[in-house]
């Protein structure tokens, strides 16, 4: 089942059970996936002359093609990180209900990516890509990076990713 219609199963489930925060995050969730697709369409417009192409290439143009799977995880997952960042400002600004609601609305949303490596899962890895790159210190942190959040996208926190680098090429020295 695409994550479109799980979440469009589970609105339902929560506007049954009356779970207004539930309804709330998923309704942003769909708007977030609608949105993007209504951007792919768009750019296939764009890609065929816009305005100006003929009739046969924009009659091409699947106006209801969905998402894939890797796109919609990587929306829901910009959802959980504008969260994240949102509990973090409002903790800053001693706002913390307004912080435990975005906390809330992420931990919902992370339900619908696959599960995240933790750290002690993440450092063999890293290490193995330090060890192929041929870093050998902090000052490679930036030849490292690129290469880390390519091959573990989606699969751990771009921060994360980077604190364990940090550390590992930290002790290399």
């Amino acid at each position: 089942m695409a994550l479109l219609e799980q979440l469009q199963n589970d609105l339902k489930t929560a506007l049954k059970s009356g779970d207004r925060l539930r309804v709330d995050t998923i309704r942003m969730a769909i708007d977030a996936l609608k949105k993007a697709q209504m951007a792919q369409v768009k750019a296939a417009f764009d890609a065929a002359g816009g305005e100006a192409a003929d009739a046969t290439a924009l009659a091409a143009i699947d106006r209801e093609a969905m998402l894939t799977e890797a796109i919609e995880q990587e929306i829901i997952a910009k959802e959980v990180k504008r969260r994240r960042e949102a509990a973090e400002l409002y903790r800053k600004g001693g706002r913390i209900d307004l912080a435990g609601k975005e906390e809330a609305e992420a931990a919902m949303l992370q339900a619908y990516l696959p599960q995240q490596l933790s750290a002690e899962e993440l450092r063999p890895m890293v290490k193995a890509i330090i060890e192929e790159i041929g870093a050998v210190g902090p000052a490679d942190m930036s030849r490292v990076m690129p290469v880390l959040m390519q091959r573990l996208k989606g699969r751990a926190d771009g921060r994360l990713i980077s604190q364990v680098a940090r550390d590992l090429l930290s002790r290399t020295q």
